[in-house]
């Protein structure tokens, strides 16, 4: 847009470039609300719907005492008539009585047409100027100054309806932003109540059992696009892979238990790899795919593909020896499926058995992103030169968690080790869990979020999960930034990172944007406690608690003011 020049006497009326302006912007046409017709003004287009339509839209505004929002649901309420009807344009005679209900109805606040400039001019029908339907003057129309002409009256005219124009388009921005959000809502809260309640570790009367009623959980898995998705990550499905397959020894000749088997490649994985048996558990549809992928491969012989409820199931066998699930979610306990390999752990696996994976680890660590921050946090604060708070989500008292995938230049701490699960011996209760954090700064930096994200190790043996506890709680990075071989996915043991550190995976990163960033220097720490568990209206989702707080380099507690701040999260 070009600019617009002024001078200390007013408007320079004799710039070229507003004239540019005015034609790029002002004169945008508008249709008719009846037929195909087009105009440069709302005046004009209201005129030819009286005239031609019979409808006077300014008169039954007026008489009906309609608002702005009531006018844009009737804009466009008759803009679908005349989308869905080929005859409408043909209309002679039409009104309003004031009583529809359409004119309170915030589907109507979608626009039918889209970039319908129409919408955004309504109000041109309230501006204090000589135009008018039928021509004439208004009462307090803008007086002309001697000392100003003709034309700049008018542009000043144009002008404040360029302004009310644009504020009603912002307006009606905001509409459309607030009602989707609202639709979106009320969506996530009718799955929750249809489906998601009857999840969790609700019990009855009998001692325990779950309710019925998880078929939606079960039923995201039957569709291709998220199995492509877990297949195409090669960390995941290679991480499997060539465990099972540099353990042949291992696996020849066991039964195997897959929990969740989605399209069987695990099982597939077993079978190659030696094991005389492989029983493969779904309960979601996707087990007719698995049972043809088994069939088609030729090991059917071998596989056994079984729908159901670990919970609920009966195996062919009495046992297992060894059990194969990938189970992990965001930030490694979403969607709670590891209680349920516990539960086949606890129903089906001989003693001295073995769980791939055998252990898991959450870590935390910290980060600067500026444009993650831009991207997702700070967009609203300048938008195109405008601040739009408005637009921001409300603060509300539990912040959602979000998962990305963060580069790992944005990293600018140490690695804090706050949870260590070995599958062997842990139970469900145990999966809520509480921790203490410290992270040291490793440059000057402004730390925006805590990064959350976990490591699993595949043991040859349950009696030794996983790497040493001082592998474990080393940094990942040597001081050349480089990954140091203590990190869990460059040792020996075979395993896989999900940090920022590591490739890329479907499982991305935890980001936990702090309430406020901490301005830290290189040495300075961060420490603080950290509380997950099952949310209380969803098992699947989870709760977060997090209390931290900024220490100089060099101070012992006590030294420096303690200002310990709190935020709640969510990740659903």
């Amino acid at each position: 847009m070009s600019v617009v020049s002024y001078s200390e006497s007013g408007f320079d009326t004799q710039d070229e470039r507003w004239d540019d302006w005015e034609d790029d912007e002002l004169l945008t046409p508008m249709k008719c609300l009846f037929c195909a017709t087009t105009f440069q003004s709302a005046i004009t287009l209201f005129r030819h719907v009286k005239q031609h339509h019979g409808f006077d839209f300014p008169h039954a505004r007026k008489t009906l005492n309609l608002d702005f929002y009531q006018s844009m649901r009737a804009v466009n309420y008759i803009r679908t008539l005349e989308k869905t009807d080929p005859k409408f344009s043909q209309v002679s005679q039409f009104e309003l009585t004031g009583t529809e209900a359409f004119l309170n109805d915030d589907e109507y606040l979608k626009p039918v047409l889209e970039d319908d400039t129409l919408l955004y001019a309504l109000d041109e029908l309230d501006l204090d100027d000589t135009r008018s339907i039928g021509g004439g003057s208004r009462a307090g129309s803008l007086a002309r100054s001697p000392m100003v002409g003709e034309g700049c009256v008018l542009r000043e005219r144009e002008l404040a309806s360029k302004v009310k124009a644009l504020e009603q388009q912002l307006g009606i921005k905001e509409r459309e932003v607030t009602f989707v959000t609202e639709q979106f809502d009320e969506y996530r809260q009718m799955v929750k109540r249809q489906f998601y309640d009857n999840m969790g570790d609700k019990t009855n009367d009998d001692g325990g059992k779950e309710k019925e009623g998880g078929d939606y959980y079960f039923n995201s898995y039957a569709n291709n696009d998220i199995h492509l998705q877990m297949l195409q990550d090669k960390v995941r499905t290679e991480g499997y892979r060539d465990f099972m397959y540099d353990s042949k020894s291992l696996f020849h000749g066991k039964v195997v238990l897959d929990v969740g088997c989605g399209t069987g490649i695990l099982s597939m994985f077993a079978a190659r790899a030696g094991a005389s048996k492989v029983i493969a558990v779904d309960n979601s549809d996707i087990v007719v795919k698995a049972r043809a992928n088994v069939a088609e491969n030729g090991l059917d012989n071998v596989i056994t593909v079984v729908r159901g409820k670990i919970e609920d199931i009966e195996l062919p066998v009495d046992s297992v020896d060894i059990i194969i699930s990938e189970w992990m979610g965001y930030f490694l306990l979403f969607e709670a499926m590891l209680d349920s390999v516990l539960v086949a752990r606890d129903r089906f696996l001989a003693p001295g058995g073995l769980l791939a994976p055998s252990a898991s680890y959450i870590y935390l660590t910290a980060i600067q992103d500026d444009e993650y921050m831009h991207d997702q946090v700070n967009y609203w604060d300048n938008v195109y030169g405008f601040k739009m708070s408005a637009m921001k989500k409300l603060q509300v008292a539990a912040k959602e968690a979000d998962v990305d995938v963060i580069p790992n230049d944005a990293v600018v701490a140490t690695r804090s080790l706050i949870a260590e699960i070995d599958h062997g011996t842990t139970t469900s209760k145990k999966l809520d869990f509480a921790s203490s954090f410290s992270v040291t700064v490793t440059r000057d930096s402004t730390v925006h979020a805590l990064l959350g994200y976990f490591d699993v190790a595949f043991s040859q043996s349950q009696a030794v999960p996983g790497p040493s506890s001082a592998d474990l709680t080393a940094d990942a990075y040597e001081k050349n930034g480089q990954v140091t071989d203590k990190a869990l996915w460059k040792q020996s043991m075979h395993g896989f990172t999900t940090g920022p550190h590591g490739t890329p995976t479907h499982w991305k990163q935890t980001v936990f944007v702090l309430p406020e960033s901490i301005v830290a220097k290189e040495g300075d720490e961060v420490r603080g406690d950290f509380v997950c568990r099952k949310s209380a209206t969803n098992p699947r989702e989870l709760d977060i608690e997090v209390a931290y707080y900024h220490v100089p380099k060099g101070m012992a507690e006590g030294e420096f003011e303690k200002v310990i701040k709190h935020q709640s999260y969510q990740l659903v």
